[in-house]
């Protein structure tokens, strides 16, 4: 299926002709930006790094943050973001050099990293580098029209699948996979995997997600498999593309049958060691839409339950505020009230694939709105906001809200796309 960055217009009757205008406004600001916000990581970058961490890669990337932001490093699932905003305005060739640093980065070291850092040697990100690829070619006038970078992807992405994602260290008795950091010294084990998932910090895998079956994790996984099918399929290989076919759906069956509670109407993380459902709900569950994971009759009671995280200024990412379950983190960056810019890319993404398009317009245009009204106080885009206030201000004590484009830069992009449908213009 050919993803939504063209297609039929989508309009929103409700969004005044004002906010366009100022929508407009920002996403040209945010045109601009991209080239001032790419780096490089050669070698007189690595001499002059003040820290003398960074990690040799061989193309240009556009970083996480802005000038303002000190981000000068390639994430890992932040780039997948990152490279929906740059699709949209007709910059794939960044894309394709991001999507060359992370196969040099499976290359180099089995794994995309955490972050082009040596301290992030020890652990990768939520595996999103498969829909970029997919993306990527389907914005070119032939999605085979850059087939040596397709056949690259797919030996690199499958062997990253088997030999990291499903290597003993990630594997788990219910064949689903969990997170693992293999020996970060500056965090303790618990916390350094639970950044692997990219939620660093939160309540949701009960203070060890080692136990635990993420599902941020385990539907990007669904994702890949089904991109490794698609390439397959492209590179005339149909036994591996029915191989792979075969893994996309025996996942996603497994993540219906241990993260789904009906009682609670909603996908719930899995302990894996206790065989129970954790009882924090978040919008990881809607990453089941994104993946395409959900059945239709579990999407119904997913968008029934959308309320529960709809705030005046967007979608915070847990329904209240959980209590940590790490003791040196009072206050959580991944809880209430925090609202983050991918994951309302992710929640608009799986509302408008399950044909909820409403429900679609209206969580982005919600959020896009305090994108924007931040931006006319502020002046800046933030990391993230609060749902509640629709300010930038959350209280904690690690990790203060930065000034941010990233992926930030791409929700103003991507949402706006879904309310105005400019690309298809």
């Amino acid at each position: 299926m050919q993803p939504r960055n063209s297609g039929e217009m989508m309009k929103n009757p409700v969004t005044a002709t004002s906010d366009l205008e100022r929508w407009r406004a920002l996403d040209a600001a945010v045109r601009g930006w991209w080239d001032g916000d790419t780096r490089t990581a050669q070698e007189a970058d690595i001499r002059e790094d003040p820290k003398g961490t960074l990690l040799f890669l061989p193309y240009p990337y556009s970083t996480a943050g802005g000038a303002e932001s000190n981000f000068p490093e390639m994430y890992g699932w932040d780039t997948y973001f990152i490279n929906r905003g740059l699709l949209l305005h007709d910059r794939a060739n960044l894309v394709r050099a991001h999507i060359l640093n992370h196969l040099f980065m499976l290359e180099r070291y089995g794994k995309i990293l955490n972050g082009n850092r040596d301290y992030y040697l020890t652990r990768s990100q939520t595996p999103l580098l498969a829909d970029s690829v997919y993306r990527y070619a389907w914005s070119l006038s032939d999605p085979q029209d850059d087939l040596a970078l397709l056949m690259r992807a797919y030996s690199l992405v499958s062997a990253e699948y088997r030999g990291y994602w499903n290597a003993p260290h990630h594997a788990t008795p219910v064949g689903l996979a969990t997170a693992r950091d293999l020996g970060d010294p500056g965090l303790r084990p618990e916390l350094a995997s639970e950044a692997e998932t990219g939620l660093d910090f939160c309540a949701l895998y009960g203070g060890d997600v080692r136990r635990c079956a993420p599902l941020i994790v385990n539907c990007a996984l669904a994702r890949a498999a089904q991109v490794l099918e698609w390439l397959a399929k492209v590179l005339r290989r149909p036994e591996e593309s029915d191989a792979w076919r075969r893994d996309a759906d025996a996942r996603a069956a497994r993540i219906r049958r241990y993260c789904w509670d009906e009682g609670e109407g909603t996908f719930l993380e899995y302990d894996v060691t206790k065989d129970v459902r954790l009882p924090y709900r978040s919008l990881c569950a809607y990453w089941t839409l994104w993946a395409g994971v959900a059945t239709p009759e579990q999407a119904a009671q997913l968008v029934s339950r959308l309320p529960d995280f709809e705030e005046p200024h967007g979608l915070a990412f847990t329904p209240e505020a959980y209590a940590s379950p790490h003791p040196e983190f009072r206050n959580l960056q991944w809880n209430h009230p925090a609202a983050w810019p991918p994951m309302h890319i992710i929640v608009t993404d799986g509302l408008w694939a399950y044909g909820y398009r409403d429900e679609a317009r209206r969580v982005a245009a919600t959020f896009l709105q305090t994108v924007l009204d931040e931006h006319d106080r502020t002046g800046k885009l933030w990391e993230k906001y609060n749902a509640v206030t629709g300010g930038h201000d959350i209280p904690l004590e690690r990790y203060p809200t930065p000034p941010h484009h990233g992926w930030t830069s791409a929700a103003v992009a991507v949402l706006g796309d879904y309310l105005y449908g400019t690309a298809d213009e």
